[in-house]
């Protein structure tokens, strides 16, 4: 049996008027509904399809047109779904732990740049600068540093946003899944044995999926992000399946 869609209405909020003039106003035209529809293909209302309205919808924990009142990694509100010119976009609306969009392409993570792999949110460094020299100073103690190469680093982020374990290296690139990568988390749910690549430059992080469709996600920064059919949107634990009536 198909699952039933639900239409993402936005209702505005004004004050009621009653009379005469009241009854002169025409009734206003009822929402028009696009052809974009939103599913959740994992997390907690896995299941749950919404037809987007013609102007699109605002999603959150509180605020918009889409709820997620359980889950308390979605910001009161989180992101802006909107449609202009036949194309639906998708922004972060501040929201704290940020809105993921699966990569077509490889993209360059800034430093400070994270993405999504797994149930595993990780963060580019960038270049590690090289300590100043002076040899009439003394300096920490530490692990040797490679003869060449630059050093850059990655780190996990966990739940509150705290760094956790990180990667220091002087190699060009990392490959990271379930096994046999550079960085390996095994029996990890969602992963590729091999899952993605980053490989590190002056112009930052280049990030690649190899996923074969399980997907890497690139959180987006404060610009407005187009998105086609099959595209899926992370938002806190929910993720949303672009489709296409």
């Amino acid at each position: 049996m198909p699952q039933a869609v639900t239409p993402a209405v936005q209702v505005s909020t004004g004050t009621l008027e009653a009379g005469p003039a009241a009854a002169r106003r025409p009734a206003p035209a009822a929402p028009v509904a696009s052809r974009f529809i939103l599913g959740v293909v994992s997390g907690p209302a896995r299941g749950q399809r919404f037809r987007l309205m013609a102007n699109g919808c605002s999603v959150g924990r509180s605020r918009g047109a889409i709820l997620f009142p359980e889950d308390v990694h979605v910001s009161a509100l989180h992101a802006a779904f909107r449609i202009k010119e036949g194309q639906l976009t998708v922004k972060d609306e501040s929201s704290l732990s940020g809105v993921f969009v699966t990569l077509h392409a490889p993209e360059v993570l800034p430093p400070g740049g994270s993405f999504a792999i797994g149930q595993r949110l990780l963060r580019y460094q960038g270049l590690i600068p090289p300590p100043p020299k002076d040899a009439t100073r003394a300096r920490p103690y530490g692990v040797p540093l490679p003869p060449q190469g630059n050093l850059w680093a990655l780190e996990e982020v966990l739940v509150g946003g705290r760094p956790g374990r990180a990667v220091v290296t002087a190699q060009p690139l990392l490959t990271l899944g379930l096994a046999g990568c550079d960085v390996n988390f095994p029996g990890e749910p969602g992963l590729a044995p091999r899952h993605c690549e980053l490989t590190a430059s002056a112009r930052g992080g280049l990030l690649r999926d190899l996923s074969g469709g399980l997907g890497t996600f690139l959180r987006l920064g404060t610009q407005e992000r187009v998105l086609q059919a099959g595209d899926r949107v992370r938002i806190g634990e929910q993720v949303l399946a672009v489709e296409v009536a």
